[in-house]
């Protein structure tokens, strides 16, 4: 290997050691100023209950419950046309309606599990309750659970049935659209 050949691998290698640590050090000077600009209270939160904000608010105003449901999509529900926000990853499935608070007349929440299974609900962090509706890979609703209260946790439900989805729609759901078992889910294909 020449000497020039050498400088050259040289000062590449200094030229990648010294872009590694202007980046680490710019890195650095950032995490800095973050760091004083939160002590100083730049990114205080506001001190604001959903909770409250939510009960004074008109429920089934799709300008306010949005804010939790924002992507649905129509599919109907034992001959019932609802809205379902969808959870097909792990993380909205595990989520769920948890810390929601409310979910408004003619919105479901449609967890797609894309297996069948006996797939357990619970009601962790739930603020109000619902009914539960297990429902099989053809559609057909295989088992339903009605009125189920957030006081259950940590008691989970489950389907004696495997299902391939799961809809919990608001409490009274079921009585009130008089929803059976064998009864059908049918959501449009694209």
């Amino acid at each position: 290997m020449k000497t020039a050949e050498r400088i050259v691998i040289v000062g590449l290698l200094l030229a990648f050691v010294g872009i590694g640590y202007a980046g680490y050090y710019a890195v650095q000077k950032q995490r800095a100023d973050l760091r004083a600009e939160v002590a100083a209270g730049a990114f205080e939160v506001p001190d604001v209950d959903m909770m409250q904000v939510a009960a004074d608010e008109d429920k089934n105003d799709p300008v306010n419950w949005r804010r939790f449901y924002p992507n649905t999509i129509p599919v109907t529900l034992a001959g019932i046309p609802v809205l379902a926000s969808v959870a097909d990853t792990m993380s909205t499935r595990i989520k769920g309606l948890s810390g929601t608070p409310y979910l408004p007349d003619g919105v479901v929440k449609l967890f797609a599990f894309g297996v069948a299974g006996p797939h357990s609900i619970w009601m962790k962090d739930m603020n109000y309750s619902i009914d539960i509706i297990w429902i099989a890979e053809e559609g057909e609703i295989v088992h339903i659970e009605e009125n189920v209260s957030p006081d259950t946790f940590p008691q989970s439900f489950s389907s004696p049935i495997p299902a391939w989805f799961v809809v919990e729609a608001a409490a009274g759901f079921v009585a009130k659209h008089d929803v059976q078992v064998g009864e059908e889910l049918v959501i449009p294909r694209p």
